[in-house]
């Protein structure tokens, strides 16, 4: 053995340097305040050079060349990071607690992070023995040979067998004191600071390792090639437009024409773009992003990812489809490295134009590329953007330094759950003073998140909402309504088209089988989860067509989804989601829309109180009660008011706890009654137990299936997932969710249900979709 392996075939030396060229470019490309402090940088050259210092054991050399060796033996994290904490222990100018930090960047560089605390508490026998069997085993001339290119200093101070045992014996000595040095700081910080400043630190090593062994070692990849997108490329697919002159689209060009006028000041981290739904947000968002990036390019000298963000997969492709043809427009190609998709079905597909030519980077490189941020701009999912800011996990955390000097558009901001406003708040401004951040709140009803002190308007909201009388909004709240006494009170006019938006799928089927009863049903559609997505995504688009006069659905058409109805009723629900619902209503002001709330009970509670939160559902209540109709202009002021009267009854005990576990460092465990660990963030809360059901709906669907079965018998982990991936998008078109206490459950194949072609009709209905219920068959 003469040359030291870090990957098959790959030498040490090489995967080293150029995870310290990567993470060096990487750091230095940011040109943060913090990060351009010496010893920043000396810690992030340091903590590259000795990440894999460990993989020269025999033991590590042995697995790599495909050898059987024992799992502790193999592994390398561990006795670098002890190797690193003996040299950095030595560097002046970094402080201890920096030193403690970047010891677990070393040691946690292959995992997800831990309460730090817990860290130094895990020193015991087994661990030493460990470390000193993988230290007798290395072959020191070699590891010196190997760093002497590296890190000059080796060649005066050659490493040694004492000196790796020393570090060894030193770390075990030293782990009480740096306990009670962590328990001190624990109790004293009270900054959001470090916490960001360490998940910068730490994703610019993932980042830099899986990248120069992923991309670097398959690819010709040039990381610090960036790309220009000129400030006008909304304003010229605009200019090629084919839209009508109307009283809507001269509002929506009235609102566009102050962004392209806005004066941006670079002081300015936060702007809000508040617009009546139908308004245009979209691409007076992009437009103002472009803007936004172009000045900070000439004025600061860096070059800002724009990531935009939205709560809804279903608003995801909507969006990207925009996106596709302003880049058309411009002559531009589809090359990911200007724009891509990122969320959990996301196709692995990662194309490069290059003199003209377009190819398709191999299916791991695309994998790092894509889930790494590496585009100009960045279409995500809201469970992406704050799962990478409130996060423990190595996969997430390795694109958090993508959030450096980044324009973010917040799309349907209302979205965000009240519990976390308080914390969101905190650590959005923690990101715009440390990592230059700048946020765009886009949305019809911005929520009281930030004081408005605190945000630019862009434009003034109360104009154009005092523009517009195409709704009419109609309370009827006052008292409780079966859905049988809704229905018969009820009167529909054949010249009119009806949308029903309810909160939840039992109600919603209830409310179709009354309707049915007093309607034409060929006139009718229904939309929920319980519907695999192919077939809702059709509905949808038939629903634009025209095709369907009266659709029953759940809040799944609220936010974004482009369908247009004379007269919408809404169940009861907190203010901003009738706002949105009232989105649906009459878009293009082309006649007079009705949105009538109603309250929906099952008997027993109503069915808002299942879904939404009390506090929210009785301001609603409350305050719709002393309205008999509110005008659209009077919108504006309603939804100012029931935020204002939210945040004073807002609890924020959950913000706190979050917020107590990141100042505290506290990634991973138990929650309490002062901290939640960070870990433990969720944007979305699970609610019932659900498992998803694979529904063959069509030939297509048993193909897929089938083909799915075949690359779960594929032996090869990697291989399976990438044949996984290839179809991956497909396969969730036919998969739905349903709660597992369901008392008519599928066969389960492979852990998740199973429906065949051949036994759909036993499970599945073809208008309303999953039976959750038995209908006495005979298994």
């Amino acid at each position: 053995m003469n040359v030291l392996y870090s990957h098959p075939d790959y030498p040490l030396q090489h995967h080293i340097e150029g995870v310290r060229s990567l993470s060096t470019l990487f750091l230095n490309e940011t040109k943060l305040e913090f990060s351009q402090q010496k010893w920043y940088q000396h810690l992030c050259e340091s903590i590259a050079l000795f990440h894999d210092i460990g993989k020269s054991s025999r033991y590590f050399q042995d697995y790599i060349r495909q050898r059987n060796v024992p799992q502790q033996l193999k592994s390398h994290a561990l006795l670098s990071a002890f190797v690193f904490m003996s040299y950095i222990e030595q560097v002046d100018g970094v402080e201890d607690i920096w030193k403690w930090l970047a010891f677990l960047i070393v040691k946690r560089h292959h995992g997800d992070l831990d309460d730090w605390l817990e860290e130094f508490k895990q020193f015991d026998s087994d661990m030493k023995q460990q470390l000193s069997q993988q230290i007798e085993s290395i072959d020191f001339a070699l590891l010196n040979h190997t760093y002497e290119a590296l890190f000059p200093i080796v060649t005066e101070q050659p490493f040694t067998k004492s000196q790796f045992e020393a570090a060894v014996e030193a770390m075990f000595t030293k782990s009480r004191k740096i306990r009670r040095g962590i328990m001190r700081w624990n109790e004293e910080n009270e900054s959001l600071v470090p916490y960001v400043q360490f998940l910068f630190l730490f994703s610019l090593l993932l980042d830099a390792d899986k990248s120069e062994a992923g991309i670097m070692q398959k690819e010709s990849w040039e990381f610090s090639e960036r790309f220009t997108l000129p400030a006008h490329l909304v304003q010229v697919y605009k200019q090629k437009q084919q839209w009508e002159r109307n009283a809507m689209n001269e509002l929506r060009e009235k609102a566009f024409q102050e962004i392209v006028d806005y004066k941006i000041d670079l002081n300015n981290h936060f702007y809000s773009l508040q617009l009546p739904t139908g308004m245009g947000k979209t691409l007076a968002s992009l437009q103002f992003a472009l803007r936004l990036r172009e000045e900070m390019q000439t004025k600061k000298g860096v070059i800002p990812r724009v990531i935009y963000s939205l709560p809804f997969l279903s608003i995801i492709d909507q969006t990207g489809d925009v996106l596709k043809s302003i880049f058309q427009a411009n002559g531009m190609d589809i090359d990911h490295r200007l724009f891509l998709s990122h969320h959990h079905l996301s196709e692995i597909n990662y194309s490069v134009v290059k003199e003209e030519e377009k190819y398709d980077v191999n299916y791991d490189a695309a994998k790092l590329l894509i889930e790494g941020w590496n585009s100009e701009m960045i279409l995500t999912t809201f469970v992406q953007l704050f799962h990478t800011i409130f996060t423990n996990k190595n996969r997430a955390i390795r694109k958090f330094h993508r959030l450096a000097n980044a324009i973010i558009v917040i799309d349907e901001i209302q979205a965000i759950p009240h519990r976390y406003w308080l914390a969101v708040r905190e650590m959005f401004q923690v990101l715009a003073k440390e990592l230059n951040c700048y946020f765009l709140f886009s949305t019809a009803t911005t929520p009281a998140i930030f004081d408005k002190r605190e945000t630019i308007q862009l434009v003034e909201p109360s104009v154009y909402f005092q523009s517009l009388s195409r709704v009419q909004l109609v309370p009827h709240v006052q008292e409780n309504m079966t859905v049988e006494s809704f229905v018969e009170q009820l009167q529909l006019h054949e010249d009119k088209s009806y949308l029903f938006i309810v909160n939840t799928i039992d109600c919603a089927k209830k409310l179709y089988e009354q309707l049915a009863e007093v309607a034409d049903q060929t006139v009718m559609t229904f939309l929920s989860t319980h519907i695999p997505p192919k077939e809702r995504l059709r509905r949808i688009a038939a629903i634009k067509d025209g095709a369907y006069r009266i659709v029953v659905s759940t809040q799944l058409v609220e936010a974004g989804v482009d369908i247009d109805f004379d007269v919408v009723y809404r169940d009861l629900a907190p203010l901003d989601s009738i706002h949105q619902a009232a989105g649906r209503c009459n878009r293009h002001g082309l006649r007079a829309g009705e949105v009538h709330v109603v309250a929906l009970t099952d008997g027993k509670r109503r069915y808002a109180s299942y879904i939404y939160d009390l506090v929210r559902i009785d301001l609603t209540q409350s305050m719709l009660k002393t309205y008999e109709i509110v005008e659209e202009k009077g919108f504006f002021y309603l939804i100012e008011e029931y935020f204002q009267q939210l945040s004073s009854k807002m609890n924020n005990r959950e913000s706190l706890q979050i917020l107590k576990g990141i100042k505290t460092l506290y990634f991973d465990g138990e929650a309490t009654t002062e901290r939640v660990p960070v870990s433990q963030f969720r944007l979305i809360e699970s609610g019932e137990e659900r498992f998803d059901v694979f529904m063959e709906l069509d030939e297509e669907a048993s193909q897929i299936f089938q083909r799915f079965e075949e690359i779960v018998r594929i032996k090869n982990p990697f291989e399976r997932q990438r044949e996984f991936a290839a179809i991956k998008a497909s396969f969730y078109q036919y998969v739905i969710s349903i709660p597992r206490k369901v008392d008519h459950k599928p066969p389960i194949l492979y852990n998740m249900g199973y429906v065949n072609l051949y036994s759909l009709a036993d499970f599945y209905d073809q208008t309303m979709g999953y039976k959750t219920k038995s209908e006495g068959i005979i298994w």
